[in-house]
């Protein structure tokens, strides 16, 4: 059993090494957390270490990016459910982009995609981040 090897958690001033997990801000209030390798029994409470910085109501919206995510366990799953739960009660939105076919299919059997939105790709994530900032930014 491989783990991912140690990637780099960038919050605005501070680092945080994180196995298997970036972490950027792509604009005030949007984070996008890119996960690869596994996230498991033993990678789990890093993940959760690297997002707690980011779970405050300041954060508008979060999206993971599960290109290079090979694996999920029901750890994996309460992660990535608890940081949905907070984001959505907080008023922000919670998204997930590149999915491996193993991984969609793991939270379509937890019944955990209904009434997320999915993106294709970082750019129309992006695209969609835009359009929220500038809605955001009217209402102010």
């Amino acid at each position: 059993m491989t783990h991912s090897c140690i990637a780099t958690a960038i919050f605005s001033s501070f680092v945080v090494p994180v196995p298997g997990m970036v972490v950027r801000n792509r604009m005030p209030g949007y984070f996008i957390a890119t996960l690869n390798g596994r996230l498991d029994g033993i990678t789990h409470a890093d993940c959760e270490e690297a997002i707690a910085p980011i779970l405050v109501p300041s954060t508008k919206a979060i999206l993971f990016d599960m290109t290079d995510l090979d694996y999920i366990s029901s750890m994996g799953l309460r992660v990535i459910l608890k940081t949905r739960k907070y984001i959505e009660k907080e008023g922000g939105s919670f998204h997930m982009i590149n999915l491996q076919p193993q991984i969609e299919k793991i939270f379509e059997i937890a019944n955990m995609l209904h009434g997320m939105k999915l993106f294709a790709s970082v750019k129309e994530a992006d695209d969609y981040f835009d359009a929220m900032q500038k809605k955001y930014s009217s209402v102010s």
